[in-house]
């Protein structure tokens, strides 16, 4: 059992004004990875006109991919090795943080060909990241993993490197007008952190301390994810709910769920946290009652069809066809990474069941 978060985390109104000389401490020059709906929420704005009032230069790359690839994390690596920044800022979503983190590697290392991410590694080595995120579901700014699309093997796997930001600032206001949609996927992702982290073979007192609390958070703004109104209470309960996901599946990993999902995700397109959802009914369908009945007590779901429910509705979700859902199955099935922190069955007929459950 252990207990480890190495980053330094800020969640409140104004976060960046109030903590951001903080970035003062990881150098001059900063490279800021985004997309480009960070310029529209005001988030890139803040950020930039602290890195000024810091006196340290910056470059933005506003191009990161949903999903990004590994070939954008090499062209990173192209873009910014003269330019050699002394940290990178992650601003967006999961896509923007995973690729700064796993750019922050390959500019560490810049003479390293891509095969460098997938390599075994006993020390981790990067730039440092501050990461800043406008969703509510990646948990990546407290998370070692950076999961990036490798075409190559038709599908998202992450990067071998552990690379935990040095600090991350959430600030609710980044999605206080975010599309509903978004909303709603990012969020579920975040549940799925917490579910898959409470049903794990590492769950321990300490990341189910971690879990009972994030979904406590959950429950308070799911009616948000509805398309009600959301309050400046909400934005923040929504991303700390995803902060405590991120922290849990820090101690305790992913699951069944997240490996399907990301085989669906690299064939359809499907967001990654819709992809999740898919899969959730499935994995608690065969989990064991005690644990179940506590997460549908602490989301206050009075039964796993309605939380089944809840979530097709919020995601709107549809049935996938058959041979998607036996590819996912088949890849699942050889899946080590995913199938070991399953705490049940997880035989090829167990892992068709939790496929084909919806």
């Amino acid at each position: 059992m252990f207990f480890k978060i190495p980053t330094l985390v800020y969640l409140e109104d104004e976060c960046l004004k109030k903590h951001g000389r903080l970035m003062e401490n990881y150098g001059r020059k900063a490279l800021i990875v985004t997309g480009r709906s960070s310029a529209r929420n005001g988030s890139l704005a803040d950020v930039t006109a602290q890195l000024d009032d810091c006196g340290i230069s910056y470059q933005i790359y506003d191009q990161t991919k949903e999903n990004p690839p590994v070939e954008q994390v090499m062209e990173l690596q192209s873009l910014y090795r003269d330019y050699a920044p002394d940290f990178l800022i992650g601003l967006g979503g999961g896509s923007a943080i995973d690729l700064a983190k796993a750019a922050a590697v390959m500019l560490y290392y810049p003479d390293e060909t891509a095969d460098f991410l997938y390599k075994p590694v006993e020390i981790t080595r990067n730039l440092p990241v501050v990461a800043i995120p406008t969703t509510c579901g990646t948990g990546s700014e407290v998370t070692g993993a950076s999961v990036i699309t490798r075409h190559e093997i038709g599908n998202k796997q992450s990067i071998t490197s552990r690379v935990y930001p040095v600090l991350a600032l959430l600030d609710g206001k980044y999605i206080a007008d975010c599309p509903q949609t978004i909303i709603a996927n990012t969020s579920i992702d975040a549940l799925g952190h917490l579910v898959e982290s409470y049903i794990n073979t590492t769950a321990s007192e300490y990341s189910d301390m971690i879990v009972r609390e994030g979904l406590r958070v959950w429950s308070r703004c799911k009616e948000t994810l509805k398309g009600e109104h959301r309050t400046a209470e909400d934005c923040n309960n929504l991303m700390l709910s995803a902060n405590y996901g991120g922290m849990a599946i820090a101690h305790c990993g992913t699951s069944l769920p997240h490996g399907a999902s990301y085989t669906v995700t690299y064939n359809t397109g499907m967001p990654h946290g819709k992809a999740v959802g898919y899969f959730l009914y499935g994995y608690l369908k065969y989990a064991d009652e005690s644990r179940v009945k506590d997460i549908l007590e602490l989301t206050q779901f009075d039964s796993l069809e309605q939380f089944r429910d809840f979530i097709v509705a919020v995601c709107q979700i549809e049935r996938l066809d058959e041979e998607l859902l036996e590819k996912c199955a088949t890849a699942l099935a050889v899946n080590k990474s995913k199938l070991r922190f399953c705490p049940y069955d997880t035989s090829e007929e167990t892992v068709r069941k939790v496929v084909f459950a919806l």
